[in-house]
């Protein structure tokens, strides 16, 4: 050989990749399982939790999420996002939040909810999916809770989730055994 030596792939990097995608995965089923409300009658209604008229592009302060060099964030059109950040593959389901469909979009590291509001596709939710992306402030998945805490600031809400909100965008970072386990970028409340 060339004389360097071959590092194997660490046990513990697998698993944080494991885990970070076994939490993406458990959050799209959640999902779906919200969607379904049994009405009076028995029959399955949907609910509508985003009022369109609070729709506010670009309004996400300091929470948006970077990729390629593009900056972009909740409310922004997809078909923006799309021609800056080409996805690997997608994904539709029934909303629960929304009217219509969730559309799914995958990339490298993290993916992409969307859905239809007013006449246009926008960004409703950001999930990181393992640890080859940080977010804009430096934060990653398997980072050491104490680094996260010098980032954000504070310290954690209920159940280890360490809450940030700024503008129409909500940050959920959540820390398991003493590091972040998920990520993720919803539209506040």
């Amino acid at each position: 050989m060339n004389g360097k030596k071959h590092r194997p792939m660490r046990k513990e990097n697998h698993n944080m990749k494991k885990t970070g995608i076994i939490i993406a995965a458990a959050i799209i089923l959640v999902l779906f399982a919200a969607c379904a409300k049994t009405g009076t009658a028995g029959v399955e209604e949907s609910a509508v939790f985003v009022d369109p008229n609070a729709v506010k592009e670009g309004a996400y302060g300091n929470l948006y999420f970077e990729a390629e060099g593009f900056r972009f964030g909740i409310y922004d059109p997809m078909e923006t996002v799309l021609e800056h950040v080409p996805s690997n593959t997608t994904f539709t389901g029934e909303s629960c939040a929304f009217e219509g469909e969730d559309l799914f979009y995958f990339f490298n590291g993290f993916e992409v909810m969307a859905n239809q509001i007013d006449g246009k596709e926008r960004v409703t939710g950001i999930t990181v999916t393992d640890d080859t992306v940080k977010t804009p402030d430096g934060i990653y998945i398997g980072m050491p809770e104490d680094q996260l805490r010098e980032i954000i600031g504070k310290e954690p809400e209920i159940g280890g989730i360490y809450v940030t909100i700024d503008g129409t965008a909500q940050r959920n970072v959540t820390v398991q055994d003493g590091t972040v386990a998920a990520i993720g970028y919803a539209a506040a409340d």
